[in-house]
């Protein structure tokens, strides 16, 4: 399979299928359960959509907790529209699993981590994919993502690239820095940040953060439009 909407597309309606027969447990009839299904799908898809987001930049724990709270406001908005619009507000026909939180975690994560484990293993990102940024460091050969750099600090004669977990000193000049990584963007004549880790930026300063540890750097009158644009 070698296009990946196609196959998410199938993947996607499989699941609505298997959703389906879930529910013909709960509800008398087939179309019944798929209507059912349909509404309760949204859950499942926000819930893939935001843990390939969460694992693609290494946010922090909290992040699946917000996760957590936004699958089951979509799940229980579902079984909402469905008790409406399905059972005319019958509570003796209306399913309770559907309102059962276990319920919703299970089938949601059993789909989402399919989804993850499938796509992976079907379509692996190319290299090119990953902006991937080399370097010499004190005579040893470095290449690390270029997500994973905070920011890159000139002093005098060396630079300092700033990393998640490290810091290297180089040679390369913080201009020779500009020009190479895409989308970084300077704040001072000695300091190019990437956008990415962006939390807050004023006229003096711009607020970098990354699993919870944040750093300041700051903005010089030069650039004070180029990083509040």
């Amino acid at each position: 399979m070698k296009n990946l909407w196609t196959y998410r597309l199938i993947f996607w309606n499989a699941a609505l299928i298997l959703v389906t027969g879930l529910l013909l447990s709960f509800v008398p009839h087939w179309t019944l359960a798929w209507m059912l299904a349909t509404f309760l799908m949204p859950s499942a898809l926000f819930g893939r959509w935001i843990s390939g987001i969460i694992l693609d930049k290494q946010l922090p724990w909290r992040y699946w907790a917000y996760l957590s709270v936004g699958v089951l406001w979509f799940a229980y908005m579902g079984a909402i529209i469905g008790y409406w619009l399905l059972f005319e507000l019958d509570p003796d026909q209306f399913p309770e699993v559907l309102i059962n939180p276990v319920f919703s975690f299970i089938w949601v994560g059993a789909f989402t981590t399919a989804d993850l484990l499938l796509e992976r293993h079907f379509f692996p990102k190319a290299e090119d994919e990953v902006p991937m940024v080399q370097f010499i460091s004190e005579r040893k050969s470095y290449e690390i993502r270029q997500y994973a750099i905070l920011y890159i600090e000139s002093r005098d004669r060396f630079t300092i690239v700033h990393s998640f977990d490290k810091d290297y000193p180089t040679t390369t000049t913080i201009s020779a820095w500009s020009e190479q990584l895409t989308g970084f963007k300077r704040t001072h004549r000695s300091i190019l940040i990437n956008p990415e880790h962006l939390t807050s930026a004023s006229k003096t300063a711009v607020t970098l953060s990354h699993n919870g540890h944040t750093v300041e750097v700051p903005v010089s009158r030069s650039y004070v439009e180029n990083v509040l644009a």
